[in-house]
């Protein structure tokens, strides 16, 4: 019911709208994107047939066309095509964005591939000395992105917000702001389907090859974030909450639906930032079967910057935890802690220099990991 609310309410927002929007309007694109490039250097103690040097990167572009009726409703769409990952003979490109809007003073619709509501506005630990949001530079340089049985879809070990809809086809409503505050929803039918693809199947138990899955449907999502001055002094917080269905269970399974939820806040004075960030998704997507009592998925983070003309110069603690390995009892801990320095050599242009120490306890004590990471990156956005 509740989905049907949710496409109902963003029908009507846009019904009211459009009123007598008849008039042909003229449509502007826009054309931006960004880029970075890394190096980093890698030194822990699970490096069996590791190096300890090596280069990413990765390039966006977005073209969004754009226009505003006579009535004042502006309406247009958004892609965003990526350089992806990939071998030197399998290079890909995708389209990890692509979705319609139109907004006005009922807020904004969107349709389509898009980031949830939560993902968009959520507030964390300052980390602008990162660059782009890339929170995920160490499990991805300690080979702990995809993590193990246990995982939730869409999600690292790090993750500070509620990414499980993992960019799927929804309907996403943002609110005006009011007074600092701003409300928004969303729907998705199935974390597994975007773009062009149609899947009307229902996911069973009998499907999952672990005792783990990160499909779901019927994903709602509800959330609001604060945005105000007072004095010079800064002040932030967000918080945002998820439900779906887990897939359905046959004999011997007990997948649990999901229920997950992620809360932040920071505040800023004269350059100074401070703030912090928890997300919980409990056990959503486990088997909960006997004998094997398996810990919940979470992580936090706190963190404080200052920023003074072109650079700034933070530091932060992250906190992540989950299952581990689904057939033992216990959980999988990464810890980290972190510093880092942005320089912005020109507008558009910044140089990055970040070192991580990290820690993995793992209930399976032949994965306890430990060790250092140092990353140089150059930032372009434009």
């Amino acid at each position: 019911m509740t989905r049907y609310l949710l496409a109902g309410a963003a029908a009507a927002a846009l019904a009211l709208g459009a009123g007598a929007a008849n008039a042909q309007a003229k449509f502007e694109v826009k054309i931006g994107g960004d880029a970075y490039f890394e190096a980093g250097y890698v030194d822990q103690d699970l490096d069996s047939g590791l190096r300890s040097t090596e280069f990413r990167n990765r390039m966006r572009i977005n073209v969004i066309p754009t226009a505003k009726a006579d009535n004042g409703l502006e309406y247009g769409a958004r892609i965003r095509i990526r350089a992806n990952s990939g071998t030197s003979n399998t290079r890909t490109t995708d389209a990890d964005r692509a979705y319609i809007f139109a907004q006005g003073t009922f807020g904004q619709v969107r349709l389509g591939v898009t980031d949830s509501y939560n993902d968009d506005t959520y507030i964390t630990a300052p980390m602008d000395y990162l660059g782009l949001g890339i929170y995920d530079a160490v499990p991805a340089w300690i080979g702990l992105s995809s993590g193990v049985a246990g995982t939730v879809t869409g999600n690292n070990i790090l993750t500070p917000s509620v990414a499980v809809d993992n960019n799927s086809t929804k309907i996403v409503y943002y609110s005006p702001r009011f007074a600092g505050f701003q409300f928004g929803a969303s729907y998705t039918p199935r974390n597994d389907s975007s773009a062009t693809d149609i899947n009307r199947t229902k996911p069973t138990a009998a499907s999952v090859t672990t005792n783990s899955s990160g499909l779901f449907t019927d994903i709602v999502e509800v959330g609001a974030n604060y945005n105000n001055t007072f004095g010079g002094v800064s002040l932030k917080a967000s918080a945002g909450y998820f439900w779906g269905q887990a897939v359905d269970n046959v004999a011997g399974s007990n997948y649990k639906d999901l229920n997950a939820w992620q809360v932040g806040a920071q505040v800023g004075y004269a350059g100074f930032a401070l703030g912090g960030g928890y997300v919980d998704f409990g056990k959503s997507g486990q088997n909960k079967i006997r004998s094997v009592f398996t810990e919940p998925t979470r992580n936090w983070n706190v963190g404080a910057q200052y920023t003074t003309g072109p650079i700034v110069i933070g530091a932060n603690y992250k906190n992540g935890r989950d299952a581990g390995a689904l057939g033992t009892a216990g959980d999988r801990e990464l810890q980290v802690y972190e510093i880092g320095v942005g320089y912005t050599v020109a507008p558009g242009l910044t140089v990055q220099a970040q070192y991580d120490y990290f820690k993995v306890d793992n209930d399976a004590s032949a994965r306890d990991d430990k060790g250092n990471i140092v990353i140089l990156r150059s930032v372009l956005a434009f």
